[in-house]
């Protein structure tokens, strides 16, 4: 299967006709993980990265968009992302923010929830307190990662799901948007490869391209929501709206 065949992907133009209209112009990349510049080779589709993607295409509607990418190998602690990545991010000023959970923690035998949803909301509630837009980006299925073999793949997945929910939930309180590759039935349809790399470590090309397809249907979900009830568009303590 090639990439502009694959459901799971965007096909040839979809990301200009979805962000048509699209007005962000500085948007910063944050999360535990994820720097792999060159994915994992895969047949028919590109090694782009999925933050590289995302980025591009937004800059085919607003050329003059300023991108900041704090992702960093060495943060795998959603706290990290509080204490190392945070500051610069709202020093940026951006209005745009991608929080990208790989799924570090949830593979620790000593996982906390509690503490793990706490870090979260610290990270997320003063992006919205400054007037960033957010999306919350969970991870792919961990139970295909080699990590995951290593602990246990139905405490995984427990975890997962549980933590899919709590992920749900603070979105719609802080009027983020919530990105859910588990939820994306296109992203294995049985033609086409898998998306993690061969070590189960790391998305490879395919990966990389559901996961940029995943992010720019949610941010043309933002721009024009569909009919019915919409989650509150701003953090419930009375912050800054969009």
């Amino acid at each position: 299967m090639a990439e502009e065949h694959d459901p799971g992907c965007l096909g040839p133009g979809e990301a200009n006709r979805l962000l048509a209209g699209a007005r962000w112009r500085r948007v910063v990349i944050l999360g535990d993980g994820g720097t792999e510049r060159r994915p994992e080779r895969v047949d028919g589709y590109g090694r782009a990265p999925w933050y590289g993607r995302v980025a591009d295409a937004l800059r085919e509607v607003e050329p003059g968009l300023a991108c900041l990418n704090l992702l960093s190998g060495r943060v795998r602690r959603a706290a990290d992302v509080r204490s190392r990545q945070l500051p610069e991010a709202l020093a940026f000023g951006g209005d745009l923010a991608v929080l990208r959970l790989a799924g570090h923690e949830l593979l620790r035998p000593a996982f906390d929830a509690g503490a793990f949803r706490t870090e979260l909301v610290r990270i997320i509630a003063p992006l919205r307190e400054h007037g960033c837009d957010v999306l919350l980006v969970d991870p792919f299925d961990l139970t295909g990662s080699a990590a995951a073999r290593e602990l246990d793949a139905e405490l995984v997945r427990a975890r997962q799901r549980a933590q899919t929910e709590r992920s749900r939930t603070l979105a719609q309180l802080h009027g983020a948007v919530h990105v859910d590759p588990l939820g994306i039935p296109e992203a294995a349809p049985p033609a086409a490869p898998g998306v993690w790399s061969g070590t189960g470590l790391a998305p490879n090309g395919r990966g990389h391209a559901v996961l940029a397809a995943a992010v720019i249907r949610a941010l043309a979900a933002r721009l024009r929501p569909a009919p019915g009830p919409q989650p509150m568009d701003g953090p419930p303590d009375g912050g800054p709206r969009r």
